[in-house]
């Protein structure tokens, strides 16, 4: 369901016509609301809760389409049932006319801010192929100008990331974000990347491993670096362990050893144990760092280096002994 934050923010925002005046555009004056479980005020719980309940089955996607618009056109912000009903039709039945509509009004810029705030918002509920290419024209061709339409975008691109990643990862849509990962438009680039990573493609990681290889870009890096803890595809693994291992740039090795380390699967966890055995002393705290991820990342990790750690020959012996403390710290409860 839509978030109500929104919803109570456009209440409370003095009442604007939805089609801007040609000749005198109207700045909206709405701001975010960061509360999101603010209730909705007393005064307008009934007009919400006769929306909400009522009954849009009989109508077409469509008319329920038009009938949102002409809401917004007569300044009605409380349209929660036509809005839930919208997206419930567009997941199960995606309506390219109505996608075509969607852009143009804001290619036109036809829109007040409130308007786009909430279809912006339908867009990430909506979550399917289609909606996330939609949302991603829209910030290619930077049709969204204002902070809380930029804010509502970024809370909308969230919303791709696969909930559980092993039950559907979202792997088709990653051609949409890898495509948008291109963008100009460098305010989205830390919401894409981190989509991207969550629903982690070998084609992501390859993107990624150029960017950092590149490194052309500072800001672009970092927002790598940062988006690469987001990777949870064990079958990732192996591409990373040799990146970690092989890589001939710092920004990979470095990048690679962080995300194995918080991926958190027993494999990512194992292969930097693996690194670590055959790593120079001058490794050693970033043996220490990435060991006491992979123990709170993966509890089973644990285990492991009790049964394997032990016996494990190691070229430097002061890896060996930093993470048999980080072993004993943990074990102890000390962090």
């Amino acid at each position: 369901m839509l978030i109500l934050g929104v919803l109570v923010g456009l209440i409370n925002s003095r009442s604007l016509p939805v089609w801007k005046a040609k000749a005198k555009p109207v700045k909206s004056t709405i701001q975010p609301i960061k509360n999101t479980n603010q209730p909705v005020p007393q005064q307008f719980n009934s007009a919400y809760i006769e929306d909400q309940y009522k009954d849009y089955s009989s109508l077409t996607t469509e008319s329920i389409w038009k009938t949102l618009l002409a809401g917004f056109q007569g300044g009605k912000k409380v349209q929660i049932g036509l809005e839930n009903a919208l997206i419930e039709r567009l997941r199960k039945e995606p309506d390219d006319a109505i996608y075509k509509e969607f852009l143009a009004l804001f290619r036109q810029r036809s829109l007040e801010d409130f308007a786009q705030q909430v279809l912006v918002s339908i867009l990430g509920e909506v979550g399917n192929y289609k909606s996330a290419e939609t949302l991603m024209s829209l910030v290619n061709e930077a049709l969204l100008d204002e902070a809380d339409v930029k804010s509502a975008a970024f809370d909308a691109i969230s919303k791709f990331s696969p909930e559980l990643w092993h039950e559907h990862p979202n792997t088709e849509l990653a051609p949409v974000f890898e495509a948008a990962w291109q963008t100009e438009n460098a305010e989205f680039w830390p919401s894409i990347a981190n989509v991207m990573a969550s629903i982690g493609t070998p084609s992501t990681l390859d993107m990624f491993i150029e960017t950092l290889t590149d490194n052309t870009n500072a800001e672009r890096v970092d927002i790598v670096k940062q988006a690469m803890t987001n990777l949870v595809n064990p079958a990732l693994v192996p591409k990373l362990a040799d990146s970690l291992e092989n890589s001939a740039t710092e920004n990979v090795q470095l990048a690679s050893g962080d995300a194995l380390a918080h991926m958190g699967e027993i494999e990512a966890a194992t292969a930097l144990f693996d690194w670590s055995a055959h790593a120079d002393a001058g490794k050693v705290d970033l043996a220490k760092q990435w060991f006491e991820t992979a123990m709170n990342t993966t509890p089973e990790f644990v285990a492991y280096l009790e049964t394997n750690l032990p016996n494990q020959k190691f070229a430097s012996p002061e890896i060996k002994e930093s993470i048999s403390v980080v072993l004993k710290n943990v074990n102890n409860g000390v962090e």
